[in-house]
């Protein structure tokens, strides 16, 4: 059995916790895209490649919990669209 120290098992501890909370973030916006797929879809039927992919690209989860709410009110896809394409929408 191998001897650790007090700090080496402080320094695993700390690895495994900034592991578990980068994996919530990646996990939390994974969920934010597919539910803004999934609500666009539901409303619209048919979504483009291009929307899906410019989706699937945005990395910030604070924009993504916007556009998801954006989701309820937009009146169509070309609309959504032109929100992810405004960089003042995505300043905010």
């Amino acid at each position: 059995m191998e001897f650790l120290s007090t700090i080496e098992e402080l320094a695993i501890e700390r690895g495994q916790k900034i592991g578990q909370e980068i994996g919530q973030e990646i996990g939390a916006k994974a969920n934010c895209r597919q539910n803004i797929l999934d609500l666009l879809e539901k409303r619209f039927n048919s979504l483009p490649e291009t929307l899906i992919k410019a989706i699937n690209e945005i990395n910030d989860l604070a924009l993504l919990k916007r556009l998801l709410l954006e989701t309820i009110t937009v009146n169509s896809v070309a609309e959504f669209e032109e929100l992810i394409k405004d960089d003042s929408f995505r300043e905010n």
